[in-house]
Order: C-alpha cells, then sequence, then structure tokens
C-alpha cells in the first residue's frame, strides 16, 4: 500500500510481511529518503491483506493456522483489539469497498468477510461459491462502485459479485473465467476456457464488445528486462513502487501501454531497509564441508551458517516466481534447489558472484510447472547421481509427479502421476534406487483420505515396485534409506521396508505421528515425531524414546557427525548422540 503517514505528513510505501512459525510485521518505507520503520504485529505471522484506510488506518489481514485482522492506528501507532473469524485460517487479500468498510476473501471457508472501521465489527458475509471444494474467495475487488468483485477455487473456479446495498451474491461472466483487474469503469476478466481477455462494464457487469482506449487500461505490472512482471503501486509524483522479495524499488512510469503489450523498466534493487524477522527453517542440508545450509518457510530464500564460527548469511530471492525453497542438496560444490510456487528448479554455485536477476547464479533451470508446483516430496541425490525431486500437481488438481536434474547438463526431466491423482509426499535414494510415498494431499483442494502408496522407482526404467499401505495409515514426508532398508512415517508408526525381499518387514510404533526421518547410521533412523525424538533399529523395529524437544522439528541433517534440528526459527544440536544400547 501507499499511505501519507499523518505522524509525519510523509508519502510511505507499506508492506505487510510474513515471518513463518514467527510474529509478521508491517513495514513502512519513506519513498524519498529511503528510511524505513517495522512495526510488530500482536500475533500471527503476517500477510496477506492490507488496505489503506483514508490515512488514519492500515487493515491487516493474516494467516496461516488462524486468520487475524489486525488495525493499526497510524496517528498513534497503536493496535486495536484483534478480531478472529471462526473457522478461516487465511485472509487471502482485502480491499476498500464503495460503502467505507473494508472486505476480505478467506480459506477455508470461501467467504467474504466485512469489517466495519468505525464500530471495530467484523461480519460474515457468507459463502461465495456453494461448492464445498471450493475453499479459496481469492483475491477481492472495491473499485466498482456498488460492488465487490471475487474470484474462487479451485476445485471450480469462478467470479462472484457482491452487490453491498442488497447484499446478495450475483454471478458473472462465463464459467471458469477470472478477474484480472478493476477499475471504477471496467471489470477485466481472463475466459478459462481459451485465455481470451472479457471486458465487462463495472456498473452493469454487462460484457463490453468496443475497443478498450488505452488510457483506461491500468498500470498494475512492470517488465524487467529479464521478462519477469512485478506488480507495483503509483506514488503521488506518479513514480511506481515495486517489491522483488527482499528487495524494493521505485523507478519512473514508462510510457503508456495497452493491456499485454508494455515497455521494460531497468531497476535499481534495494535492501528493503528493516531488520528481517527470524523466519522458520524450512530445510536443513550439510555441504560435506564446514557449512551448513538451508531455505526459509515462504521466503524464496537460503541461508549458509557456520556452526563453528556462529557466522551466517541469508540471500536474496533465488527465483522469479513467489514461494519457497523444499529441496536442497549439494552436487559437485553447487546447491541445487527444488522450489514452490513456480514448480522450478534452481541451481547455485557459492563460489561465485551472486547474480539471480540475470539468471546467472543462481540460475533457474527449466520448470515443472504449470503441471507440477510444488516439490512435497523434498529432493535427494539418486544412485545415478541426478537431482531427483517428488512433486505435488498445480492447484485444484490431485496428484504429482518425479523429476530429475542432471548435474552436469543441466537437462531436466519429467514424469507425471507414477501414482495416479496422488501426490508424492516423501521421497528417498540408496545406491540402487528412488523410493517415494504418495497420498490425498493437493494444493487449493480438501485433503482426500486414499490408500497411500510406497513405490520403489529405478532410473532408466520407472517404477519397479509398488505397495500399498492399509486404508487407514497416512504417509507423510517422512521417509529414509538406509543399511538396505527405507524407514517410512505412517501415521503414528514407522513401517520398515526391506529393499531384498520387497516387503515391509517390521512396524515400530511412536507416539506421535512423524514428520521427519534422518538416518544416524546403516541402523538408526532418527524420528521426530510432534515433539518427541526418537530411534528406530531398522533391522529389529525396536523403538526408543530419546528426549522431549523444544518443540516441533520441521528438518533436520546429519552435519560433522552431530544431529541438528529446526523448530520454528531456531536451529539446536545433540552435542552428542545419545548410545543405542
Amino acid at each position: 500500500m501507499v499511505i501519507t503517514d499523518p505522524l509525519d505528513g510523509r508519502e510511505k510505501l507499506v508492506l505487510s510481511n510474513y515471518a513463518m512459525g514467527e510474529t509478521g510485521s508491517i513495514l513502512f518505507i519513506d519513498t524519498e529518503s529511503g528510511e524505513g520503520e517495522s512495526i510488530k504485529l500482536p500475533k500471527g505471522p503476517g500477510a496477506w491483506g492490507l488496505v489503506n484506510w483514508h490515512n488514519e488506518k492500515l487493515v491487516v489481514g493474516t494467516c496461516v493456522d488462524q486468520a487475524y485482522l489486525h488495525v493499526l492506528d497510524l496517528r498513534a501507532r497503536k493496535w486495536s483489539e484483534t478480531l478472529e473469524p471462526q473457522g478461516e485460517a487465511y485472509f487471502w487479500g482485502m480491499t476498500l469497498g464503495s460503502d467505507g468498510k473494508v472486505y476480505g476473501g478467506t480459506y477455508p471457508g470461501c467467504s467474504l468477510l466485512q469489517y466495519d472501521p468505525v464500530n471495530h465489527t467484523l461480519n460474515n458475509l457468507g459463502k461465495v461459491s456453494a461448492n464445498t471444494g471450493n475453499q479459496y474467495s481469492r483475491p477481492v475487488w472495491g473499485e466498482a462502485p456498488g460492488y465487490i468483485l471475487v474470484n474462487y477455487g479451485f476445485d471450480t473456479c469462478g467470479m462472484k459479485a457482491y452487490r453491498i446495498e442488497s447484499g446478495e451474491f450475483v454471478d458473472f461472466g462465463a464459467p471458469g473465467s477470472q478477474i484480472k483487474w478493476v477499475t471504477s469503469e471496467l471489470i477485466c476478466a481472463e475466459n478459462g476456457d481459451n485465455g481470451r481477455l472479457i471486458y465487462y462494464d463495472a456498473a452493469t457487469l454487462q460484457p463490453l464488445t468496443e475497443t478498450i482506449p488505452a488510457q483506461l487500461i491500468p498500470r498494475l505490472t512492470v517488465t524487467l528486462p529479464n521478462g519477469q512482471s512485478i506488480p507495483v503501486r503509483q506514488l503521488a509524483d506518479n513514480r511506481l513502487a515495486g517489491v522483488r522479495g527482499q528487495e524494493y524499488f521505485i523507478v519512473a512510469t514508462p510510457e503508456h501501454h495497452s493491456e499485454g503489450n508494455e515497455d521494460t523498466v531497468v531497476v535499481v534493487l534495494k535492501p528493503i531497509p528493516v531488520e528481517a524477522p527470524p523466519t522458520a527453517i524450512f530445510t536443513l542440508q550439510s555441504d560435506g564441508k564446514e557449512l551448513l545450509w538451508g531455505s526459509s518457510g515462504f521466503g524464496q530464500t537460503i541461508f549458509s551458517f557456520d556452526p563453528v564460527g556462529g557466522t551466517f548469511w541469508n540471500s536474496p530471492s533465488v527465483c522469479d516466481a513467489g514461494g519457497e525453497v523444499y529441496g536442497v542438496q549439494f552436487i559437485r560444490d553447487c546447491l541445487f534447489l527444488s522450489s514452490y510456487v513456480g514448480g522450478d528448479h534452481v541451481v547455485y554455485d557459492p563460489a561465485k558472484p551472486w547474480d539471480q536477476l540475470n539468471n546467472l547464479n543462481p540460475q533457474t533451470l527449466r520448470s515443472v510447472g504449470p503441471e507440477l508446483i510444488r516439490p512435497e516430496g523434498r529432493s535427494v541425490i539418486g544412485p545415478d547421481g541426478g537431482f531427483w525431486t517428488g512433486w505435488s500437481a498445480k492447484y485444484g488438481v490431485y496428484g504429482g509427479g518425479l523429476s530429475r536434474v542432471d548435474p552436469v547438463t543441466f537437462e531436466v526431466e519429467c514424469w507425471l502421476d507414477p501414482v495416479p491423482q496422488q501426490q508424492i509426499a516423501g521421497v528417498a535414494s540408496d545406491d540402487k534406487f528412488i523410493y517415494f510415498t504418495t497420498n490425498g494431499g493437493a494444493s487449493g483442494l480438501p485433503h482426500r483420505a486414499v490408500p497411500c502408496r510406497f513405490g520403489i522407482w529405478a532410473p532408466g526404467k520407472g517404477l519397479v515396485h509398488e505397495e500399498i499401505f492399509p486404508e487407514e495409515q497416512e504417509a507423510g514426508n517422512a521417509i529414509v534409506a538406509l543399511g538396505g532398508k527405507v524407514a517410512c512415517g505412517v501415521g503414528a508408526r514407522i513401517c520398515i521396508f526391506d529393499r531384498e525381499s520387497r516387503s515391509f518387514i517390521h512396524t515400530a510404533s511412536v507416539e506421535n505421528s512423524c514428520q521427519w526421518l534422518v538416518a544416524i547410521d546403516s541402523q538408526t533412523a532418527g524420528a521426530f515425531c510432534g515433539d518427541q525424538y526418537w530411534e528406530v533399529d531398522v533391522d529389529t523395529g525396536v523403538s526408543r524414546f530419546v528426549c522431549t524437544l523444544p518443540g516441533f522439528v520441521r528438518a533436520a541433517v546429519i552435519h560433522s557427525g552431530k544431529l541438528y534440528f529446526a523448530v520454528n526459527a531456531d536451529l539446536y544440536v545433540f552435542h552428542r548422540l545419545i548410545p543405542k544400547r
């Protein structure tokens, strides 16, 4: 958002910052001086909704487990009492309506919420779509007088208009269409069948057949020389401000454009001028030398850490798409990454200068999108030396796939739906095979209870063996190969598969669902189960509780003979591994 700050009368670019596993913040950047200010939210990790209410208040809608609505008095810099809509985990964007009230879309309720800034009350106006498979109402627009316009998805997609005066939802446009932008005069939507742009009168919601003058098309993005399109906000002096990952820019407005045909602009990227808050560690990996590497939750960044010296480094965004890095592996002294939301493969050489803007280092390789977008299964080094990743399908589709990157040629191969309509939940490897588990998860759709699978994939051959877990057992990310065995976290059990007999030979019980497994040695699997750490002997199937942990562990890795693990933004280490017997 852009505001005129009542505290000092200066124009500020305002960002709503998300800090996974921690507490989010609101960031202010003075558009002239470049000075920054950060204000911590009362609770929650932050994002996605942000509305400037008449330069008096900022209305902030957040996610991820519980949607919070925060309101900041700009002059006093004080928060009002937080409002919590029942049953909603996300605010998916917000807008200011022509009635002076603030409206927001949600997940998983696919609802439209109305906030009254005068009375500080929050009202649920109802579901935008009657299809229970549609969990998302996003984004929302209030520019058309008398209406709030909403997209919904993802089982089916469409558009709705909420008439403010009558309080009713109205269908308009072709089924499957999605709104792209709205002004006080026009609604631009993209046809779901052919991608053609259709324009509607903002007063009547009726389609227009005449050519739209270029001056009526708002400038919502700029295109960088690398082809990337970046959303922008217009400043008071007609300059444009935008954010690219951990950096921002302000540029002069290029010549006016027509839809889909805009001039490229050269930008000078500047670091966001406040200290970045702690953010959850999402992935951990050892370089086999002196450094630990990892990624941040929903920040599209990586980091390195020297456990001996205590020094660390955080990167800018590793690729153009937003999201986060799931898979991290070192091959030939380069860091190979797999990333949500673009289905990207990325290679970074730490010995060379950083130049992501020109796709030199890190370099984004061929994507597996749009069919596959989320590397849910993470990434491993296969028996053939390739970089293998397990994927979940695009929004609104049940399914998944496997991909392989050749570490020498950077050639990318992809195999869709090794198990039809199931995502790859976890991936492991040894000197012979790739192993994977599947489940009924998906992006943008309700989780399905399905018979989860265990598969063996031979490079060059494909799927060579498959097992079906009992229906009540849910497979997840936890899978590791060690000593000719494969340990899989399936519910509150660790199922142990023997490579030679090609059968599950043991089931070890643990008290909680296992979310992460790591090979301690060729016989012992370390299991992170809720806030407990267990060790499992894969030869005998005997499990042993070791200790209580400081919280839910998202990632763990062996580095220099020690076991490191992450809880939210904090990194922990067992200074010695407790003897097994």
